[in-house]
């Protein structure tokens, strides 16, 4: 037994504890410490003790001409234009398209006969994989004439597949003639407004008498049959134009449950980048309170967008300014405080799908605090040259340091093995991933962190394109160093096969974290097929996203279709947060997958009282079908709501379209907090806290459970705790619970709602931030335009 005095510090417990180890009781010890350490946090002043203050890393800031990148970032820029430049463009899917079909153009040169046409045929497609759609119908109108001309084996087969992929070019067509270039908010947006139908005709007209033909020769084609909708959709033709047989019943788009309309605004502010697939983090990047924008494409050539919040309801782009030039993107973003200075960094992701042609590095964004980022890859110890477009920020060892792991894609021509990267405390990390016991390899394409048994240090799940999901706790707590043990068989969580996105969350308010993870499309069964088989007969079982409740004992039920989870949803991006402030957390999947055909609505699912989840997508304005990815939550305007910025464009060099900003109109009709943390012996941003939130609604009293910095695998929430309050009038107890290996918790009683504020590790009390709301700017004439 020892003796915790009150005039103790930290440290002095720390050293005090250490002594315990040696004895068989160091646990019911430690608990009994704990509970003084919360006893002592009560009895402090509200100034910082000494001992919770650390010293963030310090570092010289490079030098650099206005508008350029510094040398240190353009050395890194040119390793990843280099390692870029060996991608066999033959090989590497869905990329390079341009170079594609240049060779293809080449290798067209003295060709005749039946290997003249094949070599056509793929000439066409790779024309409309640029975006050179006109140049593409006419090349396969010629590939067409050709083998009606001639008898070759399987000739109708070979005339339906030509004529498929000319009605999606025409499709192509119609879309870049209106939705890209006669562009309003609600174009592409299902079911199409009369504001959003085509006013240039050809496109869907042509598109509609191949479609026919198709369906005419096969019935059961549920492409063409999802494409022949949504032409005559865009023509202000459906429903009655579309045969019985294959219309999608107007009852479809009716179900969505009644929910607030949100407005793209993208276009309006100037965040609607134009590009392909990719990443976002919505974040304050420049230290004023206020989120701004970080956008990125996975395009060789693509440039990353910064745009800061200007204060006044619109953002600037601000890329050059920052030092950003020349760096582009990859296909996702992931952010946090690496260094504890208080500056937010963040790390492009960048390889994906592209096997061996993916050895392409990633970049560490080191933000400056000046306004500018410089590349620290290769001084921080995080180069490597292995595919991927997933991680994620934890504190692995609860030391205050924000560690890095990367799940990484494996496959037989690039055997590429995750990587964990243990914070060094001086800038730079130790990859410690074989140590720590984190050996699972596969195809992943999601990883989530959170506290799946609540002893604060943060677990993993991975998910995997190509096999089983795999889920790891994390045991540093008992081996006293960073180490991982696998969970899956015994927790239950291992499903779907081809999955993607992921993340955790407490969706029912129960203290304890659930998994959600999203199934995907494959070769065998594309989106647009699973959404008309599911809409006429409920009979695709598989691709459904999976929710898997935890139990509080180490193991997880699946319960998908007891919340209405029941449709086959083919995601890429998503995340989730409190649309309507109820207290319940709501998420948005963005679909599609980079064939054409995948023509598919994202969707919005609004949470019931954590029983249940409800469809929102239609009565929203959500059911957005152009390809959807990197997702992001945050209340841009600070008027209490989260708005949502969405990564748009598909994976080939032509299919591209401008991202959007959805405008939350809900307003206060519910109360809501913010809350910032700031971390003394945590790290800075305190991410991996525990919020518990005590309020009382209806006379009844009620917990909120937030988790500080988890956000979804394919997407970047800002950090800031934003929760939703339901109605309730006045918060009765905020409870912190520290992200340290100490585990101190902290409450704060009697906080009042609509607002936010401040809360320091170490201090007593709580600060006001008076951050004035910012009202978007909006333009009451968006109509079609040039754009």
């Amino acid at each position: 037994m020892i003796l915790v005095k009150k005039k103790d510090t930290f440290a002095t417990i720390v050293t005090k504890i250490s002594i315990l180890k040696m004895h068989s009781s160091y646990k019911k010890h430690l608990l009994l410490l704990s509970s003084l350490s919360i006893v002592l946090q009560f009895l402090s002043c509200s100034k910082p003790k000494e001992d919770y203050n650390f010293t963030a890393v310090a570092f010289t800031v490079p030098t650099r001409v206005p508008g350029e990148a510094d040398e240190q970032t353009k050395e890194m820029i040119k390793r990843v234009v280099h390692t870029a430049s060996k991608i066999d463009a033959k090989s590497a899917p869905f990329v390079l398209n341009n170079l594609k079909a240049a060779s293809l153009a080449r290798e067209l040169e003295g060709l005749t006969g039946n290997k003249k046409v094949n070599t056509l045929f793929m000439y066409g497609i790779e024309l409309l994989n640029i975006g050179k759609n006109e140049e593409s119908i006419t090349t396969l109108k010629e590939v067409l004439t050709a083998i009606e001309a001639i008898n070759v084996p399987s000739k109708a087969d070979k005339i339906f597949t030509v004529k498929k992929q000319l009605a999606i070019a025409y499709m192509r067509k119609a879309e870049q003639d209106n939705c890209l270039a006669n562009h309003t908010n609600e174009s592409c947006i299902i079911p199409i407004s009369t504001k959003a139908q085509h006013v240039l005709k050809e496109g869907s007209q042509q598109a509609i008498v191949l479609l026919n033909e198709l369906l005419a020769h096969n019935p059961n084609d549920y492409e063409c049959q999802n494409l022949l909708n949504i032409a005559h959709m865009t023509l202000g033709q459906y429903p009655d134009k579309v045969p019985s047989q294959f219309r999608i019943p107007e009852a479809y788009f009716a179900r969505s449950a009644d929910f607030p309309h949100f407005t793209d605004i993208a276009m309006n502010l100037g965040v609607d980048d134009k590009k392909k697939a990719g990443g976002t983090c919505v974040d304050d990047f420049n230290g004023d309170g206020y989120l701004d924008i970080i956008a990125a494409s996975w395009g060789f050539d693509d440039q990353i967008k910064y745009f800061e919040n200007d204060k006044a309801g619109g953002f600037t782009d601000k890329t050059f300014n920052a030092g950003l030039k020349g760096v582009f993107g990859g296909k996702n973003l992931r952010h946090a405080d690496y260094n504890n200075d208080g500056h937010m960094d963040f790390i492009i992701l960048r390889g994906a799908w592209l096997h061996a042609s993916g050895a392409i590095p990633n970049s560490l964004m080191r933000n400056n605090g000046d306004g500018t980022f410089t590349d620290v890859t290769i001084e921080s110890g995080t180069y490597s040259l292995n595919p991927t477009q997933t991680a994620v920020w934890i504190d692995v060892n609860l030391d205050g340091w924000m560690d890095l792991f990367i799940a990484n894609e494996w496959s037989p021509t690039k055997p590429s093995k995750s990587e964990l990267f243990l914070n060094q405390a001086d800038g730079t990390f130790k990859n410690i991933a074989i140590e720590a016991r984190i050996t699972a390899t596969g195809y992943f394409k999601g990883v989530a962190t959170g506290d799946v048994n609540n002893d604060m240090y943060p677990d993993l799940y991975l998910s995997n394109y190509n096999g089983l999901n795999t889920l790891y706790i994390n045991t540093t707590e008992e081996t006293g160093k960073p180490s991982f043990k696998i969970a899956t068989k015994e927790a239950g969580v291992s499903n779907p096969i081809h999955s993607f996105p992921t993340w955790m969350f407490d969706y029912n308010n129960d203290g304890h974290e659930d998994i959600f993870v999203s199934g995907f499309s494959s070769a065998i069964t594309p989106p647009s097929e699973m959404m008309i088989k599911n809409i006429k007969n409920n009979s695709v079982v598989d691709h459904r996203p999976l929710l898997y409740k935890n139990n509080g004992n180490g193991t997880f039920t699946e319960v998908s279709l007891q919340v209405n989870l029941n449709e086959p949803i083919a995601t890429m991006g998503c995340n989730f947060g409190d649309l309507d402030n109820d207290g319940f957390l709501d998420f948005y999947l963005a679909t599609g997958d980079p064939s054409y055909f995948s023509i598919v609505p994202n969707r919005m699912y609004r949470n019931v009282n954590g029983k249940a989840f409800e469809d929102v997508t239609f009565s929203g304005g959500f059911g957005h079908i152009q390809k959807g990815h990197a997702i992001g939550f945050g209340d841009m305007d600070y008027d209490g709501d989260q708005d949502i910025y969405a990564v748009m464009g598909g994976a080939f060099e032509g299919d591209v379209f401008g991202n959007l900003l959805f405008e939350n109109p809900i307003g206060n009709k519910n109360n809501w907090i913010n809350i910032v943390l700031e971390g003394k012996r945590s790290n800075r941003l305190a991410m991996g806290a525990k919020i518990i939130i005590t309020i009382e609604e209806n006379g009844k009293k009620r917990h909120i459970y937030h988790s500080v910095g988890t956000d979804a695998s394919f997407g970047g929430n800002s950090i800031m705790a934003e929760i939703g309050l339901g109605k309730a009038s006045i918060i009765k107890k905020i409870e912190i619970k520290w992200p340290h290996f100490s585990k101190e918790i902290t409450v704060y009683e009697n906080i009042k709602v609509n607002q936010t504020i401040k809360i320091i590790e170490g201090e007593n009390t709580v600060q006001i931030l008076n951050l004035p709301k910012t009202p978007f700017k909006t333009h009451s004439d968006m109509q079609h335009h040039n754009h």
